[in-house]
This record gives C-alpha cells, structure tokens and sequence, in this order.
C-alpha cells in the first residue's frame, strides 16, 4: 500500500510550502504598505513599538523551522512510521 502513495508526501510538502510562501509574500506587502502609512501619519517613532512583536515573529518562524528539520532528518520517526504497525 505504500507504493500507491509514496510521492504524495513530496506533493503535498510543495503545495504547504508554496502556500506558506505566497502568503508570507502577500502579508510581508501588506504589513510594508500599512507601515508606510502609519510612518506618513505618526512619524518614525511608531516603528519602535514593533520591536516586540519582530522579535517574536523571528523566534516563532526560528522554533518552526526546528521542527521541520527535525522532522525531515530523523531517520528514527521514519523508522518507526514505516516499520511499527499498531
């Protein structure tokens, strides 16, 4: 059963990651069109209450990007997927 399946895990990988991507494109723009905005109206200062809320965007996007390498390169947990039934 799992050479009927066997790509389908690169597939849908390409498709999260491809999304992932697109709508971290379409929020980065967002987020740059909206802060030029409040720079024109409040001045330069505002942007220093955005120093928070960056560093916890980079640290969560740093913890995810663990994850998913962790995932992808233990060879144990593919080990155990494939071999162990339940």
């Amino acid at each position: 059963m799992e050479s009927k399946t066997k790509g389908w895990f690169t597939v849908a990988m390409v498709f999260l990651i491809g999304a992932a991507i697109l709508y971290g494109l379409v929020a980065f723009t967002g987020i740059v069109v909206a802060l030029g905005l409040a720079v024109a109206e409040a001045g330069p200062g505002i942007l220093l209450l955005l120093i928070v809320p960056a560093m916890a965007l980079i640290g969560i996007g740093i913890l995810v990007a663990k994850v998913i390498v962790d995932r992808v390169g233990n060879k144990e947990d593919d080990y155990y997927s494939k071999n162990i039934h339940r």
